[in-house]
């Protein structure tokens, strides 16, 4: 082979060599896992447009190495086999951020959605979370037991489950409290006529301010939608009662049917309250 046929074949074979290179790279820069910090850093357009791309697994990384990580943290029927049907990227108002892909509507069967202030007396409720959720479980099955994880709608295998009950009646009375009021100061005396130190008035204050930002309230496809995609009219002042609905994604059959509420006021501050009495805990499947 002469001179000229030899440097013409290391030509070739360099740029074969080149072009390898460059795929491999590509291709190992495709599968490297995007951290939370690199996805943050997008624009909201880019952001949407990466987590849509991304599969079940890619999803499910993300998620689990972020700050807002509860989908996957807190229910061990998440993994990377079903990330891609369960979990979204939710946009409220502009806001975007890691959520559950629960059924529309706060996860109520929109034909059950009743206002809270329908209800009187003393209910028995239970919540699996931490205090600064809205969502309770409320009612118990005929047996006496509280709703299973199915029932609930929750991706769980299973859970101990704080309960107490609720009263309705001065919770209600509460809420008008801070309604009614002209501003926070009138607001705190008017709570303060009901036996409420300013402390715990400010956190009711700021609970209620909190809940109209929520996902299940402001956002998209919320129980008030629900509510009319039925023709209901609910008033949402004290909040919302009704049913779970069942919700079937990847590998998850939860069948839904348990009573389900979304209080003005969180978990932690009706127990602190007093307004959830009789506290205690359950274990259910």
């Amino acid at each position: 082979m002469d001179r000229t046929k030899t440097i013409r074949l290391i030509a070739v074979i360099a740029a074969v060599l080149a072009v390898g290179l460059c795929v491999f790279f590509a291709l190992r820069s495709q599968t490297k896992p995007m951290t939370y910090e690199q996805f943050k850093s997008l624009s909201a357009e880019q952001q949407v447009e990466t987590f849509n791309n991304m599969s079940g697994a890619q999803i499910y990384a993300l998620v689990e190495s972020s700050d807002e990580n509860w989908p996957v943290t807190a229910y061990d029927r998440i993994s990377p086999q079903n990330a891609k049907q369960t979990i979204v990227l939710f946009n409220n108002g502009g806001d975007l951020h890691f959520n559950l892909a629960w059924p529309c509507y706060g996860g109520y069967q929109p034909e059950s959605i009743i206002s809270i202030g329908e209800l009187s007396g003393k209910v028995d409720v239970s919540r699996d979370g931490g205090d600064g959720g809205y969502c309770l479980s409320y009612g118990r099955n005929e047996d006496g037991s509280y709703p299973n994880d199915s029932q609930r709608s929750v991706p769980k295998s299973s859970a101990t489950v704080r309960t107490g009950t609720l009263d309705v009646d001065q919770y209600k009375k509460v809420v008008d409290a801070v309604l009614d009021g002209a501003d926070e100061e009138s607001r705190i005396a008017a709570l303060a006529e009901l036996g409420y130190d300013r402390e715990t008035a400010e956190r009711f204050v700021a609970d209620q301010a909190a809940w109209l930002t929520r996902d299940e309230i402001a956002g998209p496809d919320n129980i008030d939608d629900g509510a009319k995609s039925v023709g209901h009219t609910v008033d949402s002042r004290y909040g919302y009662a009704g049913v779970t609905a069942p919700w079937v994604a990847g590998d998850l059959n939860l069948e839904g049917g348990g009573g389900q509420m979304n209080t003005v006021f969180s978990w932690g501050a009706l127990c602190d309250s007093g307004l959830i009495t009789d506290l205690g805990t359950a274990e259910i499947q």
